[in-house]
């Protein structure tokens, strides 16, 4: 299928960063939220989560909904648990460890700063095809 580039609006590719970068700060607000949690209906801490984006590159055989960015997958992020000395903690091991979320606050602040930006590039680009559009609209009628 070819793409006529016609049938593609800013719009459309910018709604589809906004709603990856909604999901983004969903699961930034859910690490943040179990960043103590050391017992998961799963078993063991609570695992931090990452969105996995994924794009499509602009071709000749691309079908215009695959245009933007999607989130293909959510992750958890196999890193090290914080492992804590508290032997008196219900979860603490044979030897007074306890394992706890691998969350550090300073990295989520960091990515929710991130996603709120690019969640507010991609609504300017919308506001600014809405005055574009506008704009054509203006010349026409003169």
């Amino acid at each position: 299928m070819a793409v006529n580039l016609q049938t593609v609006s800013a719009n459309d590719i910018a709604a589809s960063g906004l709603y990856a970068q909604r999901t983004r700060m969903d699961v930034i607000a859910n690490n943040v939220a179990n960043a103590l949690t050391t017992r998961t209906p799963q078993g063991g801490a609570f695992r931090r989560q990452m969105a996995i984006f994924r794009g499509e590159q602009l071709g000749p055989t691309i079908n215009p909904k695959d245009f933007g960015v999607r989130v293909s997958q959510i992750r958890s992020d196999m890193s090290p648990l914080r492992q804590v000395y508290d032997p008196g903690h219900p979860d603490a091991n044979a030897d007074g460890y306890v394992n706890y979320p691998n969350v550090d606050m300073s990295v989520e602040m960091v990515d929710l700063v991130s996603a709120q930006r690019a969640y507010e590039a991609n609504v300017s680009v919308m506001l600014s095809n809405r005055q574009m559009d506008q704009k054509a609209l203006e010349i026409i009628q003169a």
